[in-house]
């Protein structure tokens, strides 16, 4: 059974932690990686370059080395020389993104997505943590975004579940009763 991307992206990425712990580089791990997957979200030419079947993987090698050496761990600028190598090169970018989800899982930090029509302020802040810890046990990181349509109010998102308490979404329900007499 053939396995899919994003499930090898975590494997990696469990590797990657599990070297870390060892190391005892774990903070400094997320910060590397944090740091690759900024690189790779902001530069679609390194993607490019490292899923190509014509440059050698030396020259990808380089590319690598020339970008992190200087501010990277050791042992994480390694890891990826073995990755590229390995000819998984192109995976680097969906790794990275793994591993901050991976590394915050097993410190037990949970991203919140929260939307809300303004920046959130001390009041709606407390309200959508009370809102966030009835969905997840976990410790809460909120990550968080501006949609003006919403009117007031905000939408929490955690996986599969969403926590509507917009004013959008209250007006909403209100046509649609109003429209059902």
């Amino acid at each position: 059974m053939p396995v899919n991307q994003h499930t090898l992206n975590k494997r990696y990425a469990k590797a990657l932690l599990g070297l870390a712990i060892e190391n005892n580089i774990l903070e400094r791990s997320f910060r590397d990686m944090k740091t690759v997957y900024t690189v790779f979200a902001e530069n679609k030419t390194l993607k490019i370059l490292l899923k190509s079947p014509v440059i050698r993987v030396s020259k990808k090698q380089n590319v690598l080395r020339h970008l992190f050496e200087k501010s990277m761990h050791p042992l994480i600028l390694r890891y990826m020389m073995i990755i590229v190598k390995k000819q998984r090169g192109s995976m680097l970018d969906g790794i990275s993104a793994a591993y901050l989800t991976v590394y915050k899982q097993y410190l037990g930090i949970e991203t919140v997505k929260i939307t809300t029509a303004l920046p959130l302020n001390a009041v709606l802040r407390d309200r959508a943590m009370e809102a966030a810890r009835k969905i997840t046990p976990y410790e809460i990181e909120f990550e968080e975004r501006i949609d003006p349509e919403l009117i007031g109010g905000f939408i929490l998102n955690l996986g599969d579940k969403q926590y509507d308490a917009s004013i959008k979404n209250r007006l909403s329900r209100v046509k649609k009763h109003l429209t059902k007499q």
